[in-house]
């Protein structure tokens, strides 16, 4: 049986740890170590953890406060000690039986290998979030069959930024080294690259389409931070898709298509930004417009926003 290690990087987590860390404890097949790693926090991170203890779970604390995607990284460090790796944010939470529907088919897997859930999206509260910015990029099926997916289908996925949940992923590491890191030239997007590159090196990909995650949106999570700054996020998102998209090795005319695909792609992520913010200033929208135009071209901007005005429009007129 594979020993699964569960690392949770966490800092000033008080408000959702003690829900997340309950998720943990009722599973069905729980992991075999169970690592709080404390970024320095100075709230109530601590004292929680500790309560988990009597349930094996570690706390540790860091020598030093360092940045989220550094403390991520260090939590990598642990494939080595383990079969399976799963890194589980502070603020989200697994089904029951999410260990055990995804150690399954990784189990005959000799090399490395990727399994994920779909999710849910979850506010504050925990009750359930329909519509917005963030859903799970493939059909959710209630008792849906794990399935492999093919290594380019799937890098193309994280390249439109369709891309799986952290806390919704097992890596099996065969207690090695894992060959990529979380990039730190990334505010948002550093998880849509690091899967696409440990895609290359994996045996086998597996998605279980059925929502065996919660991820968990509120206002101190990365992406509702990095709202007040549209254009970082833009130039993120497309340094991100240049990064996955590099992996799939087009060349000549197929790489100059997808390139155009991917700005006319970026132009209605752009538009759909705007739609998520109705109370948004002007300036707001004229900075979001700028910022694209001006790496998509005005054809890619006009194809992308006509594809999401159609979407809307046909959306409505089967409503």
């Amino acid at each position: 049986m594979s020993r699964l290690v569960t690392v949770i990087p966490v800092y000033n987590g008080e408000r959702f740890l003690r829900a997340t860390l309950e998720s943990v404890v009722a599973q069905t097949r729980r992991p075999d170590r169970v690592i709080i790693q404390d970024n320095c926090s100075t709230d109530g991170t601590a004292a929680i953890a500790k309560e988990f203890e009597q349930e094996g779970f570690e706390w540790r604390l860091n020598e030093a406060h360092v940045s989220s995607t550094k403390n991520f990284n260090a939590a990598l460090k642990f494939s080595t000690e383990a079969d399976v790796l799963h890194l589980l944010t502070a603020d989200d939470l697994v089904v029951p039986d999410f260990y055990q529907r995804l150690l399954q088919p990784l189990e005959p897997v000799e090399g490395r290998a990727l399994a994920y859930a779909a999710y849910e999206v979850i506010n504050e509260n925990g009750a359930l979030v329909q519509g917005g910015d963030l859903v799970n990029p493939f059909p959710i099926e209630p008792n849906g069959q794990p399935r492999r997916i093919a290594s380019e289908r799937f890098i193309a996925s994280q390249a439109d930024l369709r891309t799986i949940c952290l806390p919704a992923v097992l890596m099996k590491t065969n207690r090695a080294p894992l060959p990529v890191e979380f990039s730190l030239d990334y505010i948002q997007c550093a998880d849509a690259v690091f899967y696409a590159e440990l895609a290359t090196h994996c045996e086998r990909i597996i998605e279980v389409p059925t929502a065996l995650c919660q991820y968990r949106r509120h206002e101190h999570t990365t992406t509702s931070r990095n709202k007040s700054n549209p254009a970082e996020v833009i130039a993120d998102e497309w340094r991100a898709m240049c990064a996955a998209s590099a992996l799939l090795n087009k060349d000549g005319l197929s790489a100059r298509l997808w390139n155009f695909r991917q700005r006319c792609l970026l132009a209605g992520t752009s538009r759909v930004m705007i739609q998520g913010e109705p109370d948004a200033t002007a300036e707001y929208r004229a900075e979001v417009t700028r910022t694209t135009r001006k790496i998509t071209g005005d054809l890619a901007w006009t194809l992308g926003n006509l594809a999401v005005a159609l979407r809307d429009a046909f959306g409505q007129g089967r409503r």
